[in-house]
């Protein structure tokens, strides 16, 4: 009750009013006198639409959309000769994989999330069914569901993953890649089973006007691939065209501004803004498109810092947030519309917000929430892997250094730019970034490398805030750390794993213990209240950061454990020959059990030799890498530590973990101390010689 007090307090007359007239329309729908619970008959409908012909029906309707000239859409799907030529002679092996997973899609077989071969009871899926948990969700009104309640409707992820219907791209692929019409045949039956079992305003997939913006993304995308197929029928794309008339309705009805202010507010928008572009002709277009791209700009002033990081904290929703505004810039550039030098100013330090993120074997680190959705899946490439957005940043800008981490094109880049895009970023000179470090101080990132090669060694360290607002995608990870050393990923981040659909593994994985960071009594710097709340945050603050010629100094602080009577400090120097040295800054007034958590990478592995460990690669050779110690600091050494390997789960997608290792330095101590490990390159690269 006291926690509702307080939110009650914090809102103004604006989000009361707000609030307020959407509890009014959910009223309206779920007693029947809303104009939105029902398909428009198609007389009322077309008279939605300017267009010439007054005697209007089914096929000249859907004969006018798939001639029409304009409004241009992607250029890929203006030219398909020229991209299916670019995808087979560029991308033979992507373009297999699209039709073995398009194959497998027909059967009825789905890899969603971190899960594979999911199958939702029938070649035509059932479309509220959580295969994993084996629930279904209840076919009521949607504000009737219980979202959090997984007990009774499963994991919504894995629900809405489905729904969102970005396989249809896939299947589109296939059909251009073969001509064979069981892609459009199976696209079809998808189509009209899912607006036959999901009428408007019932059920799970009306819950989230976010899912509804992807899932019309995705209808949008398909119309192109399909329209000219003889399986895709006028009746099928006026009743199509319908939902997507809801769609907006709802959308503008329901949108996150008080609700999820950060991406499911820019998503909605960004849906709102697609469906107006592709329906031009809709009376309510205009204000639509109105609407979304105001949203969109405004959502630049909050939602991105001046130093180019994503308020949220995490680089998973970072990229999303990248993605939207980059095809944001693609639709404006389509229309012909001025593109505000905000959003190119902001698009641009978000993307060499990416570029100091990645890591010497391409990945990104996955620092707070991952959900494991994308805008698109366009590509091949694994979660982490972000370069198909670093290099339509490169082919967007003419940007040698973003090509230059991004390294290659990707399917991903011929889809939304076309062979032209593709030949533009052929022409483009890679370039080396001039910086080896950087620091992102407004965002709280600092990250620090001895080179650009791919063996090269790398840092990055988390001192920002606690995500935003109430910080529900951020982790109790404040001045931890990633490494790799000699290009491979040491120390790395646990990752998400899952939502609300697993409460003890939502509070593991977010929690301190499954970062590399300190923790005391074995508890957090931070503590939730909630999947997507937090009872307390620890402050972090930037003490120093200092790049001299040979070294990098990095100094930080929070306030996390000063409920134990402990203030905290953490310095790292990062030594350009191959030297790492952490200092943890203890003064405790009582005592304390004090732990530094070292999250390995499941590719690698550890041994203990009382106080010196040695990281090995699990490869044939079983190389070493990595050689490093902690020792406690002190006026009296009264304390000893001691070394312990622990089991632990890093998950690099949502709904998907591995088992790995964790070293724990343990020590119980009071009193004035520092805890220094010093890490160094092996000695010799093989084990045993």
């Amino acid at each position: 009750m006291l926690g509702k007090l307080k939110k009650l307090k914090g809102r103004t007359l604006a989000e009361f009013n707000e609030r307020g007239r959407q509890g009014a329309n959910i009223f309206a729908e779920r007693f029947g006198v809303s104009s939105q619970i029902g398909l428009p008959v198609n007389s009322k409908f077309f008279q939605r639409f300017k267009l010439t012909d007054k005697s209007i029906s089914e096929l000249s309707f859907f004969e006018h959309f798939r001639e029409r000239k304009e409004p241009k859409f992607y250029a890929s799907l203006e030219d398909p000769d020229s991209t299916i030529a670019e995808m087979k002679d560029r991308f033979p092996g992507e373009a297999a994989a699209v039709i073995e997973r398009a194959d497998r899609i027909c059967a009825g077989l789905f890899d969603l999330l971190g899960y594979t071969d999911l199958h939702f009871e029938g070649k035509i899926p059932n479309w509220h069914l959580d295969p994993v948990a084996a629930k279904t969700s209840p076919k009521v009104h949607w504000s009737k569901i219980p979202l959090e309640n997984s007990a009774e409707t499963g994991d919504n992820k894995i629900i809405w993953e489905l729904n969102r219907h970005q396989y249809f791209s896939t299947l589109g692929q296939a059909y251009w890649l073969t001509g064979n019409e069981k892609y459009a045949e199976t696209f079809v039956a998808h189509l009209e089973n899912w607006v036959d079992d999901n009428p408007p305003k019932i059920g799970m997939n009306w819950l989230s006007s976010l899912e509804i913006a992807f899932r019309s993304i995705s209808w949008i995308w398909a119309f192109y691939f399909f329209k000219d197929s003889p399986k895709f029928t006028s009746k099928t794309f006026v009743n199509m065209s319908k939902h997507m008339y809801l769609n907006g309705r709802h959308l503008e009805t329901y949108l996150s501004t008080y609700f999820s202010p950060n991406t499911h507010l820019t998503g909605e928008a960004l849906g709102l803004y697609f469906l107006a572009v592709f329906l031009p002709e809709l009376n309510d277009s205009e204000r639509w498109k109105k609407l979304g791209y105001s949203i969109l700009l405004d959502a630049l002033d909050y939602q991105i810092r001046e130093d180019g990081g994503y308020v949220e904290q995490s680089t998973h929703y970072h990229r999303y947030t990248t993605d939207f505004y980059t095809n944001l810039l693609i639709l404006r550039q389509l229309e012909g519309a001025p593109i505000e030098q905000k959003h190119q100013d902001k698009l641009t330090k978000l993307f060499e917000f990416l570029l100091f993120f990645t890591q010497p074997n391409g990945e990104t680190p996955l620092f707070g929430d991952e959900d494991g959705g994308r805008l698109y899946f366009l590509d091949e490439r694994g979660p982490a892997d972000y370069r198909s957005t670093l290099a339509m940043g490169a082919a967007l800008f003419a940007r040698g250094d973003l090509k230059f981490a991004a390294k290659d094109a990707t399917p991903e880049l011929l889809w939304l730019l076309g062979a032209e895009g593709l030949r533009k970023f052929d022409e483009i000179e890679a370039i080396k970034p001039k910086e080896t470090s950087k620091a992102f101080a407004a965002s709280g990132f600092f990250t620090v490398r001895d080179s650009w090669k791919a063996d090269a060694n790398f840092l990055l360290i988390d001192c920002g805030e606690h995500g935003f607002l109430n910080g529900g995608h951020a982790h109790a990870d404040s001045l931890s750390f990633v490494l790799s050393f000699n290009g491979q990923p040491i120390f790395v981040d646990s990752g998400t794993y899952k939502y609300s659909s697993d409460p003890q593994a939502r509070e593991m994985f977010r929690s301190t213990p499954a970062h590399n960071c300190l923790t005391v009594n074995g508890e957090s710097s931070s503590v939730t209240d909630g999947p997507f709340s937090w009872a307390s945050a620890a402050n972090s603050k930037l003490l120093e950061w200092r790049d001299d010629s040979d070294c990098v100094h990095f100094r930080g602080t929070h306030d996390g454990f000063e409920r134990f009577k402990v203030n905290y400090e953490r310095e790292i120097v990062f030594r350009n020959h191959g030297e790492i040295v952490i200092n943890d800054l203890i003064k405790s007034e009582a005592l304390n059990l004090f732990e530094l958590n070292f999250i390995l990478s499941p590719n690698i592995e550890a041994e203990v030799n009382q106080d010196t460990v040695r990281i090995f690669a699990k490869n044939r050779e079983k190389q070493w890498l990595l050689t490093f110690s902690s020792k406690m600091i002190a006026k009296s050494f009264e304390y000893e530590g001691f070394w312990k390997i622990e089991k632990c789960y890093i998950s690099s997608r949502y709904g998907a973990k591995v088992e790995s290792r964790k070293l724990v330095f343990t020590i119980m101590a009071e009193g004035q101390f520092q805890i220094r490990t010093t890490f160094s390159k092996a000695v010799s690269g093989v084990l045993g010689t």
